[in-house]
């Protein structure tokens, strides 16, 4: 559920993407986990960092993080679930979940 969410609540931003320049700036490997750094060049002249983070998992690379102005999206979408689940509980960030996951459905 929570992939699902992602690849919807993402998709919209990604395909907005018109005059923007994504430049590779390099990688590092340790074992089967790498850090591959790039940075965003807007037709405004803006940059801003955005990073990856990917595992070697059976035969392929799998990212599963990502990285933006150093503000991890897997330790912010942690942080956030860990609130819902001490000030409610695990069913209503599953509830929440769906919601959002249908809210982006009905928007595609």
């Amino acid at each position: 559920m929570f992939t699902d969410l992602l690849e919807r609540a993402y998709a919209d931003t990604i395909e907005s993407y018109g005059d923007e320049k994504i430049v590779y700036v390099g990688e590092r490997l340790d074992g089967g986990y790498a850090d591959i750094s790039s940075k965003v060049l807007t037709s405004k002249g803006e940059e801003f960092s955005l990073n990856y983070r990917a595992h070697f998992v059976g035969g392929e690379w799998r990212v599963y993080d990502v990285v933006v102005e150093n503000i991890s999206m897997v330790n912010n979408y942690r942080s956030q679930f860990n609130r819902v689940i001490s000030n409610a509980s695990y069913e209503e960030l599953v509830r929440r979940l769906r919601d959002k996951a249908d809210f982006t459905t009905q928007k595609h």
